[in-house]
């Protein structure tokens, strides 16, 4: 029979988590198998074409990365932190549409780790998450790019500004134009307090906001069908802060800021 490649063998998804399970560290059967979700009796299977390829060795039921193995899985990572994180959070990213993120932050979706979903119940589908409000609270700045806000939003971001936090909003030309005209008092207000900056962001932005703090980011975005189900994502990590701070700066870079209205 015919020896499988190693590029035949990376296509399985099964085999590229097996790399990536091994890549922490040597493994024993059980271990290596109950991280791959299969049986002790359907590991052989794996690992045989593994070893096959001299990318694994297996010694007393310890199985650990050749260096043949480490320079494959060395070159694959960023495809393997890639699949990690579409595969996390119960498959958030596989129904959402990405068209808002830039490919630059595309390629570092895997910075987006210790992510966790909200599904709120039905009597909570329209409140704001208190838990990431008190953490922006707590925060040296706080960043907010919204195509919709919650209707308190003039409380929640005066609560913010007596904390002496300094607040950057970019809203969409839509949404700019609702705050403007339902509004205008907390909107003159907010352009005359120092610790705001306020853009408007003239293109589409495909997603209903976006919240970053010193602690995390919130993420509220549409499904790839164009609806929003209510599903939020909260990240607390420096890389997920890192990541958030900078697709915040790419809107920025491209929006208007408003001084007066």
């Amino acid at each position: 029979m015919e020896k499988t490649s190693i590029q035949e063998l990376i296509a399985s998804e099964q085999i590229r988590h097996a790399l990536l399970i091994l890549n922490e560290g040597p493994k024993e059967s059980g271990g290596l198998a109950s991280s791959l979700d299969v049986s002790i009796s359907e590991l052989p299977s794996i690992t045989g074409l593994l070893e096959e390829s001299y990318l694994i060795t297996g010694k007393n039921g310890i199985y650990a990365l050749t260096r043949i193995g480490e320079l494959i899985v060395e070159k694959l990572k960023p495809l393997l932190c890639i699949e990690t994180t579409m595969n996390a959070a119960e498959g958030f990213w596989r129904s959402r549409n990405l068209d808002f993120i830039p490919s630059p932050l595309l390629k570092k979706l895997h910075k987006l780790n210790s992510c966790t979903i909200i599904k709120p119940n039905f009597p909570d589908i329209y409140d704001y998450n208190r838990e990431v409000h008190e953490m922006s609270k707590a925060s040296g700045s706080v960043s907010v790019a919204a195509t919709c806000l919650h209707p308190a939003f003039p409380e929640l971001f005066s609560e913010i500004l007596e904390r002496r936090i300094n607040l950057s909003l970019i809203f969409d030309i839509c949404l700019f134009d609702k705050v403007r005209k339902d509004h205008s008092e907390h909107i003159r207000s907010l352009l005359k307090n120092r610790k705001v900056e306020l853009y408007v962001y003239a293109e589409d932005m495909p997603f209903l906001s976006f919240k970053v703090n010193d602690a995390c980011i919130e993420l509220k975005l549409l499904t790839d069908k164009g609806t929003y189900d209510y599903k939020r994502l909260v990240c607390c990590s420096p890389d997920a802060v890192e990541w958030g701070k900078e697709l915040f700066e790419h809107y920025r870079q491209q929006s208007v800021r408003v001084s007066a209205i």
